[in-house]
């Protein structure tokens, strides 16, 4: 069979939210962040991955220790939400995701139905 021809403009893949996310670096074989290496991050002004929304990367913040046991982090999008007004009409920019570890904890599940484990 011939390859077909792509319309104009289509030849672009999809995004992928699964594809984003936290770096894998950050993250114990546990699914659990790696407090050095988050606070490394925030030190050295790095980022800490990409938007699930977006694509854009992700800032991180400093931890908060809510108790001494627990540890919650926080990433929000480069592309944070602006309100601009333009010739009176408002208009919302930008993505503004932001991602939450509560207690250090990532979640990698999918609510896919193909990449689900537990199709019932």
């Amino acid at each position: 069979m011939p390859a077909q021809e792509a319309l104009p403009g289509t030849g672009h893949p999809t995004f992928n939210p699964l594809d984003h996310g936290l770096y894998r670096h950050l993250v114990d074989a546990e699914g659990f962040i790696v407090h050095s290496l988050w606070m490394r991050a925030c030190a050295a002004g790095e980022f800490v991955g990409t938007c699930r929304l977006c694509g854009d990367y992700l800032i991180p913040s400093r931890p908060e220790e809510v108790t001494n046991q627990r540890t919650d982090y926080e990433a929000a999008c480069r592309r944070r939400k602006t309100w601009t007004v333009v010739a009176g009409v408002r208009r919302l920019d930008g993505c503004g995701w932001t991602f939450t570890a509560v207690g250090g904890r990532t979640f990698a599940r999918s609510s896919r139905w193909s990449e689900r484990t537990d199709k019932r």
